[in-house]
């Protein structure tokens, strides 16, 4: 088995550097730009996402069980991730493209091409990336640690560089390339480093995948792919408690830029928020992995997700008026949040290896594949509420708002965060029964399991090889 080098991990954690910045348009500002600059209504654009996160929601439950048969047959993880940078990169591109000389319909059905670009590929690409860690990680808790805590610092530091430049460059243009074009501009500035952050990481990961036991095994059917994720028992909790956690999640980021703009009444605060708040975010993605490993995976989200419920109580009451105190709020929460956070992809590994261990049959991909489900139930229900909602408490575009409009605003982008947050941490604290200790012995047992097989494998096909010919 290959080392775990310094440039090995940086690489993974460059890519995932990119992999941020690639997505800060489309999960931050698409909202807006469709109603704000294509001129779609809250109910239109809320719509037109509504049936492309469902269309993306199915090819994600495909995705690993694609990528499962398509490495049974020797295809590498990193050909996915080479594979599909470009349309990944063209669709972000495309998101922000300025047709407004088209009629409305033409607008919509680009718009919804371009989405369906970027989050369909994504599924390939990220069910790709997370069983690349447990390739490059191997069976050490350790190791896989090392990985995903790099790649959250990483995370931390694209968070910090766009935060400080988006909204300067959007606004900036503005008065240059008009509204419209300032957002595409962003777009591809965003979209460039992703296509060498793919690059590097399959060129990293690739003597891993060719030493690596990882998905080696007797082929298995279709119905058993399905199976292994009904009968996974914590695999059903995860995902559970991430897609209620990332319903909340969605709506806030659905509806910032407008919190900013008709609740605050400044744009430009939002620059100035997430600057501060990503710095700080920053050092939380050093410290706050440390306090969760002393905690436990379980302990960490479930202390991190009740800070949450308190974070966003707290902006309800306080945070109408000054960005000081959301700033603030925010950054107690980043650190909690990071607790949990930094161990990424090794929840849904864990209960992988769980249930590899208890059936003999590794679904570890397929298992994997299901790790952005919860991100699709977020983006839709998220999505959805935060779209709808606009429309319902009566938002239009360039809006003068009322007391009662904040009001309404504030329970949609505070509150309803808050109690998704406060279910998901008491299915999570009942419900989750994985210790460290558990999912530690149970990588080392099944690497092994996987190991005789293949030494087995190779015995009898070499017993084969020589025997006598007629």
């Amino acid at each position: 088995m290959n080392k775990l080098s310094r440039s090995d991990i940086f690489n993974y954690a460059f890519y995932m550097f990119t992999d941020s910045l690639v997505v800060v348009m489309p999960l931050g500002y698409m909202s807006v730009f469709l109603t704000d600059n294509l001129m779609m209504s809250a109910a239109l654009m809320g719509t037109l996402i509504l049936v492309a996160r469902l269309v993306d929601t199915v090819v994600g439950i495909l995705s690993g069980g694609i990528i499962q048969r398509a490495r049974e047959k020797g295809t590498m993880y990193s050909k996915w991730i080479t594979a599909t940078r470009w349309i990944v990169s063209v669709g972000v591109i495309l998101m922000f493209t300025n047709t407004t000389g088209t009629p409305m319909a033409v607008r919509c059905v680009l718009s919804f091409i371009a989405y369906c670009m970027v989050n369909c590929s994504m599924n390939f690409v990220q069910t790709s990336q997370f069983n690349i860690l447990a390739v490059m990680g191997g069976a050490s808790m350790e190791n896989r640690n090392k990985l995903a805590f790099r790649g959250t610092q990483f995370v931390a530091a694209a968070s910090i560089l766009s935060s400080l430049i988006t909204v300067p460059l959007i606004t900036g243009l503005q008065p240059v390339v008009g509204s419209a074009y300032s957002y595409m501009i962003v777009s591809v500035i965003y979209a460039i480093p992703y296509i060498f952050g793919c690059h590097f990481l399959a060129k990293a990961c690739l003597k891993y995948e060719r030493a690596s036991t990882v998905s080696v095994g007797p082929s298995i059917p279709v119905r058993e792919m399905v199976k292994s994720v009904v009968t996974n028992s914590q695999l059903l909790i995860l995902l559970v408690v991430n897609s209620i956690s990332y319903m909340g999640t969605f709506i806030i980021m659905t509806l910032a830029a407008y919190y900013f703009i008709y609740v605050l009444g400044n744009f430009m605060l939002m620059a100035v928020s997430m600057t501060i708040s990503t710095v700080f975010g920053l050092f939380a993605a050093i410290v706050g992995p440390k306090v969760g490993v002393r905690l436990g995976k379980k302990r960490a989200m479930v202390i991190g997700l009740l800070v949450g419920v308190i974070g966003q109580l707290l902006i309800f009451f306080f945070a109408r008026n000054s960005v000081v105190p959301y700033v603030i709020i925010g950054c107690c929460a980043s650190l909690a949040g990071y607790f949990y956070l930094g161990f990424g992809a090794n929840y849904v590994l864990d209960c992988g290896e769980y249930h590899f261990h208890k059936t003999g049959k590794d679904n570890r991909a397929v298992a994997m594949g299901m790790m952005t489900f919860p991100i699709k139930i977020g983006l839709i229900v998220g999505g959805a509420v935060g779209s709808f909602g606009l429309a319902v408490i009566g938002y239009t575009a360039g809006m003068a708002p009322s007391p009662d409009f904040v009001s309404n605003f504030m329970i949609v982008f505070s509150l309803i965060p808050a109690a998704l947050s406060f279910i998901a941490m008491l299915v999570m604290l009942f419900g989750y029964h994985i210790s460290d200790a558990d999912a530690a012995r149970y990588a080392k047992e099944n690497a092994e399991r996987a190991a005789a097989y293949v030494a087995a494998k190779a015995a009898a096909d070499s017993a084969e090889n020589t025997l006598p010919s007629n």
